[in-house]
């Protein structure tokens, strides 16, 4: 039997209180993942994409609606179907919400998850 590779990825912003406790609890459960530094580096909109399809969140919820930059935005930009949103969150990565987890099997993402509250990461691991 083929085993297959588990893994879990995040989309991290060390500046956000909920993605550090997030983050903290992939630590100290010792649970294998890697970080995505969205904010640094540029956007994978195919793993992006594969993320809002497997997205168990509303969809809406992954704008960042509360940031000025997102209220400074014109009408047409704010709408929220798939592709706007990824080429929103490609040409302004600060609206992606965060923390976000994601897990894999053989580097397929089978299931996301906004973690707000981080609360819903325990039942997303399981």
């Amino acid at each position: 039997m083929i085993k297959k590779i588990e893994n879990f990825l995040l989309y991290h912003n060390n500046r956000c209180s909920k993605s550090r406790e997030v983050k903290n609890y992939l630590d100290s459960n010792k649970i294998n993942y890697d970080v995505i530094d969205y904010l640094n580096k540029p956007i994978d909109k195919k793993l992006l994409n594969e993320i809002i399809l497997n997205l168990q969140n509303d969809l809406k919820e992954i704008i960042r609606t509360n940031e000025n930059l997102y209220k400074s935005l014109n009408e047409h930009k704010k709408s929220i179907e798939q592709e706007n949103i990824l080429s929103l969150i490609t040409e302004y990565p600060k609206l992606l919400q965060r923390p976000i987890i994601a897990k894999q099997i053989d580097n397929k993402i089978i299931k996301s998850l906004i973690c707000r509250p981080p609360e819903l990461l325990e039942s997303f691991i399981k």
